[in-house]
């Protein structure tokens, strides 16, 4: 599947951008050193991150490239949790923490949720951004804000508490406070959706938030783990992190950015976490649901995938002599999908034989 981000998206990002920076910054030279900038200080230089040569320049890029390409993202988690029927359908409340140029209300908006959203950032001049775009493009829905420290603002009561790059900028043990504040400013029916960029160092901070709140029973995991338990088996070994990697489709102006700066090369990374008090899970299948968690590969005579379920990290294997129609959804499958598969690993792998059936519930 590939995730399209709206041109009337991007059209109303820059045209609520420009009213705040001016043209200047956003001229294809200034913008595209300024972004990548910004790239860099989130991956390579990381001790730079708060800290933008130029703080107009910043926000531009912000805005007119990483807003836009990013918004889409949340529409995944919401489309789980619609496909589950957990997503409450009525009008939502939406608290967004850390809001930014508002790119998650921009991307919940995309997915179709109307909403009364509040965007908390410490940054001002963000979020005239955000509520200018947000009026433009999300015309069913309000808008509010408030600048604020968000590890220390009052959260409103909500059925979606959001937070899109924001837990790997606070130090370590505001983290998981800040989520357990979400948490308890949620509905019932409601749901937290935590969003963080694909970096192993990231990712990681984010599995272990995961295994905190599970391990004090705060919340249960709705996504994207089947595994309802600790630990994650991600932190095993110090190279590895689960991640997402989807398809996507940018707007003209953001897919020129991307094509000259060489970022977002057609995939969508990200790692996130979706925690309800809800127990119901993404899928009701126990032990016997995985979730793709790497590219598959084809080696000669054989289809080769990672699941992590329950059960633990596991490779599945499909030989080719054992393809049928009952188990023709393991060469489909992609990172992030979830598969039903009966039966259990051995030592090395779960072998899946002619006879058994497997099923991708969200076909």
């Amino acid at each position: 599947m590939t995730w399209i981000v709206p041109i009337e998206l991007e059209d109303a990002v820059l045209a609520a951008a420009r009213e705040v920076v001016g043209d200047a910054t956003l001229a294809p030279t200034a913008l595209h050193r300024a972004v990548v900038d910004r790239s860099e200080r989130y991956t390579s230089d990381r001790e730079r991150i708060a800290k933008p040569a130029d703080r107009v320049a910043d926000l531009a890029a912000r805005a007119a490239f990483f807003t836009v390409a990013d918004a889409i993202k949340i529409c995944i988690p919401i489309h789980e949790l619609r496909n589950r029927g957990a997503l409450p359908a009525k009008r939502l409340r939406v608290v967004d923490l850390g809001a930014g140029c508002g790119t998650l209300g921009l991307g919940l908006a995309a997915a179709g949720i109307e909403m009364d959203y509040v965007a908390f950032d410490r940054d001002a001049d963000a979020l005239s951004i955000a509520t200018r775009a947000f009026r433009a493009y999300a015309t069913a829905s309000t808008i509010a804000t408030r600048a604020c420290d968000v590890t220390k603002e009052p959260i409103p009561p909500a059925e979606l508490v959001v937070m899109g790059t924001l837990l790997n900028e606070l130090p370590l043990a505001a983290r998981v406070p800040l989520v357990e504040r979400a948490l308890a400013a949620i509905t019932d029916d409601g749901a937290v959706i935590i969003i963080e960029p694909a970096l192993r160092e990231t990712s990681r901070g984010l599995h272990e938030v995961r295994d905190v709140i599970l391990a004090r029973e705060l919340a249960h995991v709705f996504a994207p783990c089947t595994r309802r338990c600790t630990p994650c088996p991600a932190l095993e070994a110090a190279e590895d992190w689960c991640h997402e990697d989807r398809l996507v489709k940018l707007p003209p102006h953001t897919a020129e950015v991307a094509r000259v700066t060489h970022l977002r090369d057609g995939g969508l990374k990200f790692s996130y976490l979706v925690l309800r008090k809800s127990p119901a899970p993404l899928v009701e299948a126990g032990g016997a649901a995985w979730r793709i968690v790497a590219a598959p590969t084809s080696p000669k005579g054989r289809f080769e995938l990672l699941g992590c379920s329950d059960l633990g990290h596991v490779p599945i294997r499909l030989l080719r002599r054992n393809r049928t129609d009952a188990n023709r959804a393991t060469e489909r499958a992609r990172r992030g999908n979830v598969l039903v598969i009966e039966g259990a690993p051995d030592e090395q792998r779960l072998e899946i034989e002619a006879g058994v059936a497997v099923i991708d519930p969200s076909a």
